[in-house]
């Protein structure tokens, strides 16, 4: 086994919370002259007018905590109720001042200091403070009782200290070139709301007090969450109507039926499926799709012969005709993959080892491994479209000579299975990280550090090969220059690629529909959710 170095026992803290991947769930200059909205003195709330109904294809029923959640509903709702120092709209990720006055004037210091907006309240109308901010920061860097972000800002952010009520000084440990988007999902949090408070209490929908444009007016387990505006609220962003409720409707089926009954009153939905979009289009509704890191992925099991010689997993992923794969199961809304990143990420770059389907180079590989009549177990989860994948990656390995036994389970099952060390060859997953954020070490890391479930199941961590990957990976987030970091993170993307330990083969679009002669003004996601600051109702 590699012996563990002080700095990679770090990082091995720092993504000790990454856990549970699949049931998760998601080129910008950091030195960025962008400031985002312009802040406003007055709300501009009474301009907004009119309801939307909106539904949901995720449940409401797990954790609402800002700083400690995973669930897609509450991480999409408290991106209308929370505020961070520095947000960013999940339409296009530019980082704006939100409760801070204004943008970081230099990037590159080693502190900050920052001056909150003048008059932020909170939604019960008190003051947002220093105070608040010390309070939520120290929580994320609470190593000793870690939330999910922890593993995000505990390797290079320092501490938060309070000037006076209205400023406070931020530290960092060492330069880290991703601070301004990383910085969005450290959502400010009120002290006197929270402080004390045991973990029930801040899961709980129902004690969510936040200082961003809209507040939770109602709230109902697996049924609905409805929001009003938060009439306190004076920072950059301006709604146009004044309350929603979203609607949790988690089939499918049932998600596009209430867009188009006529009688549901639901005017925008979230996950469409990729086979329906056409007959949506077809009945007048607006249909968008963003183009996202939500992937269907291979992971080896390289703890085993002969899947831990590269060349096994590179002539397997030859082996896939990824365009067939991605028109029988998402209905060709999607694209192959050509790097860890999608194409659309401002951290792309086309990786230099390419899986172009090629099942006689493949046949070959498999040969110049000393490989001859493989026979392999692939595990996966039993959701619609990934059980056609899965069935369409058997054909073509049986093609080249590879016989493929699936193991298609239920999600909680082949979780389970993955924790416990199922003795499988290869599994598939889907996953998305960019609903934490967009920068690349977030991306990365989320699935390369060893304690990612599949790492735990690979053992990949203990080879010399991760090793040497986690040294480029350190190597891009500490570099204090961007274009130094995105060349050795270019370099770490090429490592991946090349090893093809765990790897996307496709990026799928996510779809969005709503009615275009009621709503104007909202566009689809890369993550799962809606955001309704821009949504206008006609007439």
């Amino acid at each position: 086994m590699v012996s563990t170095t002080k700095l990679q026992r770090s990082r091995v803290r720092r993504f000790a919370t990454l856990t549970g991947l699949v049931a998760a769930v998601a080129s910008v200059s950091l030195i960025t002259a962008c400031s985002g909205p312009q802040s406003s003195t007055s709300v501009g709330q009474a301009a907004a007018k009119g309801h939307v109904e909106v539904a949901i294809g995720y449940n409401n029923n797990s954790s609402w905590d800002p700083v400690n959640t995973g669930s897609a509903f509450a991480m999409s709702a408290e991106n209308h109720i929370y505020e961070a120092l520095w947000d960013s709209s999940p339409v296009d990720r530019k980082p704006y001042a939100a409760l801070a006055a204004e943008m970081p004037k230099d990037t590159k210091a080693l502190t900050w200091t920052v001056k909150l907006r003048s008059g932020a309240k909170w939604s019960d109308g008190k003051p947002v403070t220093a105070d608040d901010v010390v309070y939520s920061v120290d929580r994320v860097l609470n190593t000793e009782k870690p939330v999910i972000t922890t593993a995000f800002f505990s390797s290079w952010l320092k501490d938060a200290v309070k000037v006076d009520d209205s400023t406070v000084k931020i530290d960092f440990k060492n330069a880290f070139p991703y601070a301004l988007d990383r910085f969005s999902i450290l959502k400010i949090m009120p002290k006197h709301i929270f402080d004390g408070k045991g973990d029930d209490y801040f899961a709980d929908a129902k004690n969510q007090v936040g200082s961003g444009p809209f507040e939770i007016k109602a709230t109902e387990p697996t049924s609905f969450t409805s929001f009003v505006l938060n009439k306190d609220y004076n920072g950059p962003l301006h709604p146009k109507i004044d309350s929603m409720q979203w609607n949790v409707s988690v089939d499918a089926a049932a998600r596009t039926s209430l867009l188009t009954s006529g009688v549901s009153g639901v005017q925008i939905a979230d996950n469409i499926p990729q086979d329906t979009v056409d007959a949506l289009k077809g009945k007048g509704l607006t249909v968008d799709g963003a183009d996202s890191m939500n992937m269907l992925g291979l992971a080896f099991n390289t703890s085993k012969a002969p899947f831990n010689d590269k060349r096994v997993r590179q002539a397997l992923r030859m082996a896939i005709d990824t365009k067939k794969l991605i028109d029988v199961s998402i209905a060709g809304k999607g694209t192959p993959a050509t790097s860890f990143l999608q194409e659309s990420s401002p951290y792309y770059s086309k990786a230099d080892t390419q899986y172009d389907y090629n099942p006689t180079e493949a046949k070959k590989l498999l040969a110049e491994a000393g490989v001859s009549n493989l026979n392999l177990t692939l595990l996966s989860t039993n959701i619609s479209w990934t059980t056609t994948a899965v069935n369409a990656i058997k054909q073509d390995w049986e093609a080249v000579g590879v016989t493929t036994n699936l193991d298609v389970v239920e999600t909680a099952t082949f979780n389970t299975k993955v924790a416990q060390g199922d003795p499988a060859d290869v599994l598939t997953f889907s996953g998305n990280p960019n609903q934490f954020g967009t920068d690349a070490d977030l991306n990365v890391r989320w699935f390369y550090s060893n304690t990612n479930t599949f790492m735990k199941w690979n053992k990949w961590g203990e080879t010399p090969e991760y090793a040497a990957l986690d040294a480029q990976l350190t190597a891009a987030e500490q570099s204090d220059s961007k274009k130094t970091a995105d060349a050795d993170m270019t370099k770490a993307l090429n490592t991946i690629a090349d090893e093809g330990v765990i790897y996307p083969v496709m990026h799928m679009q996510l779809f969005t529909a709503w009615d275009g002669k009621k709503l104007s003004g909202v566009k689809a996601l890369n993550i799962p959710g809606v955001y309704m600051m821009d949504a206008q109702l006609k007439g």
